[in-house]
């Protein structure tokens, strides 16, 4: 029976290689950021501080998901889940701002990011930029709001060098 799932930002499901939380703590937190836990991370070009990534159109590569809210504090030490291959995330698919329905044919498709509030999404009506895709169901096909296994692309990751 399909159910309507409560919406939830990204968050780490597992971890097959590196086993811990990532900590940077130079040059650690851009200034003023109000990110939080489950924000997409990335670094900031001239300084190299981490900061909530910008947005759907932006190039920046993901280092990871922030495993806490940010102090807003330029130079604070970041704690976040790595942008990899090891580790898998989960998030729930929106179709911009609107509700959407697991079809189960979205496994292996590439999508961006979309925030809402402080909530990070899997926005399916965004296939240009193509940040993440998708590697599981975790809702059942049929459901409302689904929640869905994902890995960032590997071009997309920030600390990991592609072949």
């Amino acid at each position: 029976m399909a159910t309507t799932q409560i919406m939830n930002t990204l968050a780490i499901h597992s971890q097959a290689g590196k086993e811990s939380i990532v900590t940077d703590r130079s040059p650690g937190e851009e200034a003023s950021q109000t990110y939080k836990t489950g924000a997409p991370l990335s670094r900031d070009g001239s300084s190299a501080e981490l900061e909530i990534w910008p947005g759907t159109t932006s190039s920046a590569t993901i280092v990871g998901i922030a495993v806490g809210d940010a102090t807003g504090t330029a130079g604070s030490t970041v704690r976040y889940y790595e942008a990899n291959d090891y580790n898998i995330f989960e998030g729930s698919l929106i179709n911009n701002s609107t509700a959407y329905v697991l079809l189960g044919t979205e496994v292996g498709a590439a999508y961006s990011l979309i925030a809402s509030g402080n909530n990070w999404y899997i926005d399916i009506s965004d296939t240009t930029t193509k940040l993440v895709e998708v590697v599981g169901l975790i809702s059942a096909v049929g459901d409302t709001n689904p929640r869905v296994k994902f890995r960032f692309i590997g071009s997309r990751q920030a600390n990991v060098l592609q072949a």
